[in-house]
């Protein structure tokens, strides 16, 4: 990459109402971007999955989009940050 990672805002965003709670993304993950958000008191089932560790997250990645099977995730549109990444012969 041509500029530090904290500088390229390439990472997930999870739309709470969507999210079930399934832990998918947390479990893809090799990276530790996801985590369980805090539980709420007086509930009983899983907490919702957060971005947790936003700059773990590999720059064009978006894989973890297609293990969610609730299409909670997005990301910015990809053209936007092809300027970051130097691709190799």
């Amino acid at each position: 990459m041509n500029a530090p990672r904290e500088a390229i805002a390439w990472f997930p965003v999870i739309d709470p109402d969507l999210c079930n709670s399934c832990s998918s993304c947390y479990d893809f993950c090799p990276k530790d971007v996801f985590a369980p958000a805090a539980v709420e008191e007086g509930l009983r089932h899983r907490p919702k999955m957060t971005v947790a560790n936003p700059y773990n997250c590999i720059v064009l990645c978006s894989a973890c989009m297609k293990v969610c099977a609730a299409d909670a995730i997005s990301f910015p549109p990809r053209a936007d940050f092809e300027q970051y990444v130097e691709y190799l012969d």
